[in-house]
């Protein structure tokens, strides 16, 4: 059995295991890949995971996000390449997991994690749902509330830098390397003041279709009813292109996202995953 990185030269290889959406994940900038393979090559484990506050003063952290082992040995020999490479290169100080097989996660108790229960920060719901509520309803948005095919890519990098420079990067920590086609441009919303931006709303579509809202955040006196009239916006919009059933997978990690969800969807929750630790030592 070898253990290698997954890249751009072997990620055909890996595609059966990793899925189309996590494949083009871990080309992003704080994503990686560790696989295994047998004695003819073909893969036969993987394990992804990706960097948080590697930018930061905070301690680095590194969130497990995927795994597939068929035994033990799988498993120790990714955890091990892991702990000897990435673990001291990356300087990462805890590790964590939030997964949905209890399997899984229970392997990684023998690899020293903690493992427990909880509802799953991320919710999946659909189009046809957020079409039945308050968001939902057909209303008329300002005209200076559009797209962001209407910008350029040196407004959208300025927008983003604005952004940021306030202290907000949404649920994403690679946001500033995304360039703006990485995001469905068409249902992504912008508000624009003149030359100004002054809020983006970014809903990436993944290559199997899933749209995931990413940033959402304005500025100025009118910033909440901005927010309102961009989430309008982008809602209209994918309903026009995609199909009722198409998944909306949203991150609650925030209060203010979770505030939102849990008024406009009293009635949806997150599945039950199992997550862990495991501080690093260095």
């Amino acid at each position: 059995m070898d253990i290698v990185e997954i890249t751009d030269e072997n990620m055909e290889d890996f595609l059966p295991l990793l899925g189309e959406d996590l494949s083009e994940d871990i080309k992003r900038v704080y994503f990686n890949g560790i696989g295994a393979t047998d004695e003819v090559g073909k893969p036969v484990g993987a394990f992804v995971y990706e960097l948080l506050d590697s930018e930061s003063e905070e301690d680095t952290k590194s969130r497990i996000c995927f795994l597939k082992s068929g035994d033990e040995e799988i498993l120790g020999s990714l955890n091990d390449y892991y702990c000897s490479t990435s673990v001291d290169e990356e300087e990462i100080a805890e590790s964590m997991y939030e997964l949905e097989n209890e399997a899984d996660a229970s392997a990684l108790t023998g690899c020293g994690f903690s493992m427990d229960k909880k509802e799953d920060d991320t919710l999946d719901i659909t189009l046809g749902d957020l079409k039945e509520t308050a968001l939902g309803k057909k209303q008329n948005t300002p005209e200076y509330v559009m797209s962001i095919d209407a910008l350029s890519i040196l407004q959208y990098r300025q927008a983003v830098k604005d952004i940021l420079f306030k202290g907000y990067k949404g649920i994403m920590e690679d946001i500033p390397f995304l360039p703006k086609d990485w995001f469905d441009n068409s249902i992504s919303a912008c508000v624009c003041s003149g030359e100004m931006i002054n809020g983006l709303f970014l809903v990436r579509r993944t290559p199997t279709g899933v749209l995931i809202p990413a940033l959402l955040y304005a500025f100025g006196p009118d910033s909440q009813k901005d927010l309102l009239y961009m989430l309008r916006f982008s809602l209209q919009q994918a309903l026009k292109l995609y199909p009722p059933e198409t998944t909306v997978r949203i991150c609650r990690k925030n209060a203010v996202t979770r505030a939102l969800t849990d008024k406009l969807m009293p009635d949806h929750s997150g599945t039950e995953i199992f997550f862990g630790y495991r501080k690093e030592g260095r």
